[in-house]
């Protein structure tokens, strides 16, 4: 294990930064963790700080509660370790958090003349099984994921007009089979999720009845599993978001398990170098590029395999 840690450091934790409508997305599955040297969740305890290390014991009496939260810290510490050149070990981040919760990274100090911190926004979000943690340079971030199987005790519909905007809740009442309503429900709800953690603010200052996200009116079903990605138009209200930020969505099936949504802020490119690596079904005129990893933290890196675009938002509608 130590010699396996000692490579990593080497090769992994050495990652170019994202360019401009760039999105780096760093996947783990908990099912992968299985089977691994029984001193691994022993070394990612090692990473983290001593109120991190109270957080989850404070929860020893759910054990798969702890396990989430030794992962989700463990992820987001050596995803950002990887674009510090090898320099900053995992262990050596702190964090803050703004009035609403939203964390940021503070880069331990190093006076090296030829190393600056990068400007890196991120964000986390996680089911049962799947953690995911997006990545950008200087452009707000957030990003959403939810099961496709989630079950729900209360009256769908019902739920829906209390929590999404009238326009929304119409749309979805289009949907007469249970099981399709059900997708389309989980689908924008990662799509509104993903924008209020981006903006940081936290729902009850962008309540998500405040903005909508439209579709055309002609292919109401525009948000099914569609094998190429589709441009869909998104009205924002100047209510919750009062700035001239810019913004873009992607909603997409990181797994056949899974839904996912990505909100990030646009950005001018002058500062940046391009990325390279494009999602399938995506399509070339716009910018938005995503670029996602299937990884066991200390262990193995791999592009992850069967993630599709579902819907992409023009960046001149939002």
């Amino acid at each position: 294990m130590r010699r396996r840690l000692a490579m990593w450091t080497a090769s992994h934790l050495m990652r170019p930064l994202p360019g401009p409508g760039e999105v780096h997305v760093w996947c783990l599955f908990p099912e992968d963790i299985t089977g691994e040297d029984t001193a691994l969740c022993k070394i990612y305890k090692e990473l983290l700080s001593p109120s991190e290390k109270t957080d989850i014991a404070q929860c020893s009496s759910n054990p798969k509660m702890q396990t989430q939260k030794l992962l989700a810290r463990t992820l987001v510490r050596t995803t950002l370790a990887r674009y510090a050149s090898g320099i900053v070990a995992p262990s050596s981040l702190r964090f803050t958090k703004n009035e609403f919760g939203k964390p940021n990274v503070i880069w331990p100090v190093k006076r090296l003349d030829d190393w600056r911190p990068p400007s890196l926004c991120f964000n986390l979000t996680h089911t049962q099984s799947l953690l995911m943690c997006a990545v950008t340079q200087k452009a707000e971030v957030g990003i959403d994921v939810e099961e496709r199987e989630r079950k729900f005790t209360r009256d769908l519909m019902a739920l829906a007009r209390r929590q999404l905007s009238p326009e929304e809740a119409d749309w979805l009442s289009q949907f007469t089979d249970p099981n399709e309503q059900r997708c389309q429900f989980m689908q924008l709800w990662t799509l509104k999720e993903a924008y209020v953690k981006a903006l940081g603010k936290g729902i009850s200052k962008a309540p998500l009845k405040e903005f909508t996200f439209t579709f055309d009116a002609s292919s109401p079903t525009v948000l099914r599993n569609l094998k190429q990605a589709v441009t869909i138009p998104i009205s924002l209200s100047r209510a919750v978001d009062n700035s001239d930020d810019a913004w873009q969505f992607l909603l997409l099936q990181p797994s056949a398990s899974h839904y996912a949504s990505i909100c990030t802020q646009i950005l001018p490119s002058s500062t940046f170098e391009q990325g390279s690596l494009q999602l399938e079904g995506w399509s070339n005129h716009n910018n938005l590029q995503v670029q996602l990893w299937r990884t066991v933290p200390l262990v193995r890196d791999e592009e992850l395999e069967g993630a599709v675009a579902l819907a992409l938002s023009d960046p001149l509608s939002s």
